[in-house]
């Protein structure tokens, strides 16, 4: 039941449009962002080595959070328990107002070396014109 879909909606050189889904016991919410293939590379390569040194929290952002931007989301990954199961903290913008202050804040759980080929799969996706969804806790 816990999982976080990422799919492209729309590209061109620069740019991607996407839509995440994050999936919990609890809630099931989406949303559209805008964000440059450069930082979504750059969120895939800091997701990836929080695996491999996953002593302290590690915060991602898509997009901006703040501002006059497009809707924007964040991931918090926590520090793993012992048998590497990790809880993310997603933080979703609902975007039905023009102030940004609907948000929706809840924990999705996944385990380490799934959360290490997720990385893998948003480098991928800001890379490869043909990977369209990736999923984070779908194993092969």
């Amino acid at each position: 039941m816990n999982n976080i879909v990422i799919k492209k909606s729309w590209e061109d050189d620069e740019l991607l449009e996407i839509k995440v889904r994050a999936k919990s016991e609890f809630v099931n919410a989406y949303q559209f962002c805008y964000i440059q293939k450069k930082d979504l590379q750059m969120i895939g390569d800091t997701v990836v080595n929080y695996v491999k040194q996953n002593d302290k929290d590690c915060y991602v952002e898509f997009g901006n959070k703040k501002g006059d931007h497009t809707p924007a989301f964040s991931l918090k990954f926590l520090q793993a328990n012992g048998n590497g199961h990790v809880k993310i903290e997603v933080d979703i913008e609902i975007d039905d107002n023009d102030t940004r202050c609907h948000r929706c804040s809840y924990y999705v759980e996944s385990e380490l070396g799934l959360i290490e080929q997720f990385g893998e799969k948003l480098i991928q996706l800001s890379k490869d014109n043909y990977t369209k969804e990736i999923e984070l806790n779908k194993t092969p």
